[in-house]
């Protein structure tokens, strides 16, 4: 049984949501997932732990807290957040992260065809693809639009493209 987050700092948190909710956002946007729970369950594990990866804006409400929401001193629109402020586009944000490792699951990226560089008709059709790289780091990994991107962009510390003075 998933253990979810409900903004107290669960020390045995694993999601912001329920393989439920993930079966009916997956319905909502039209993503596809597994049909089984303890598969849902699984995937929203795994989204969690990427998101941990993250580096989010404030910092944890408990040093106990599994997961990394709830945070205390996110400021969003010129506003300081209550401390137990988890907000709805982390859940979402998880949930779409799931839907985009499923992606990647069904279909790896090294299997994933390039733009069309020939294609030749006379009686019989031949099309060549061009080759992706792995290490090109011009297919990013997950859907191209990747949902959990625009979701998670407001609560994390920098926020789309910066560039670092050397």
């Amino acid at each position: 049984m998933l253990i979810i987050e409900d903004g107290t700092g669960k020390p045995d948190a694993e999601s912001y949501a329920s393989a439920e909710d993930l079966a009916l956002y997956a319905v909502k946007f039209g993503t596809v997932i597994p049909a089984g729970i303890p598969e849902r369950e699984a995937l929203l594990r795994r989204a969690a732990l990427v998101m941990d990866g993250k580096t989010w804006k404030g910092r944890k409400m408990s040093s106990e807290q599994a997961l990394a929401w709830p945070r205390r001193g996110v400021e969003l629109d010129c506003q300081i957040k209550p401390d137990n402020y988890l907000p709805a586009r982390i859940e979402y944000g998880q949930m779409a992260l799931a839907a985009e490792i499923h992606q990647d699951d069904i279909d790896p990226i090294d299997k994933r065809k390039g733009a069309v560089t020939l294609e030749r008709v006379e009686g019989a059709v031949t099309r060549e693809y061009a080759t992706i790289s792995n290490t090109s780091n011009r297919l990013l990994p997950a859907a191209p639009d990747r949902p959990s991107a625009t979701q998670f962009a407001d609560y994390l510390q920098k926020r789309g493209l910066f560039a670092i003075r050397a």
